[in-house]
């Protein structure tokens, strides 16, 4: 009598981006917690417990967009990173915000870490947002999606090459920018994105009247 083949387990986006999130999730909580117990004075836990959930809300809105896109089945392989941006994000900042991390190293990829995990909100917000059918929100839609990957492209670089103080915990430094002539492309890369942004959305719309 032959055996039952056992079925080989579903290892699709969608659940290892849930079980990255309950990973990332789980261990922001513990070591959250610890941090406020551990903390020296009513004050610090209280911040230590305010900076974690500001950082998991913030973070949390990115893995919500990113799980509704794989949920969908729209821009899997960029849900799927974005997931992973938001998730060593959280735990980088917690953890830093337990320990008193003050390392630029760890400050630097802690930061690119948000960065990538504030642009994917950006551009998977939009992928839910928009269903670009037509040329107009076609052509809106792609610019806008660029654009979000220029600016976290230079933003990323100025963070990776700063010569300031970059910590988890305190606004990045960038006193010592290496290569100041990629602030103005930074500023029209935000300014593109923002407007094709609403722009592919208003053309979305239009195109369902």
């Amino acid at each position: 009598m032959s055996e039952t083949p056992i079925p080989a387990p579903d290892l699709s986006p969608l659940r290892i981006a849930v079980f990255m999130t309950l990973a990332a999730l789980g261990f922001a909580a513990v070591v959250g917690v610890i941090a406020v117990i551990d903390a020296d004075n009513v004050i610090s836990a209280v911040g230590s417990g305010f900076g974690t959930s500001a950082i998991v809300f913030v973070a949390g809105a990115t893995i919500a967009c990113g799980l509704a896109c794989l949920g969908r089945g729209r821009v899997e392989i960029v849900a799927l990173a974005a997931v992973a941006a938001a998730g060593l994000a959280i735990d980088l900042f917690v953890l830093a915000i337990w320990l008193d991390i003050d390392d630029d190293t760890y400050g630097k990829i802690a930061a690119v870490a948000f960065i990538w995990t504030f642009f994917g909100l950006i551009g998977l917000g939009l992928a839910l947002a928009v269903q670009a059918r037509e040329t107009l929100a076609r052509v809106l839609y792609l610019g806008a999606m660029a654009a979000v990957v220029a600016a976290g492209l230079i933003l990323t670089w100025l963070i990776v090459t700063t010569g300031g103080s970059v910590t988890p915990t305190s606004a990045v430094g960038l006193e010592d920018i290496t290569d100041e002539s990629l602030l103005r492309p930074l500023a029209v890369a935000l300014v593109l994105m923002a407007a094709l942004w609403f722009g592919a959305l208003a053309a979305s719309r239009l195109e369902r009247t």
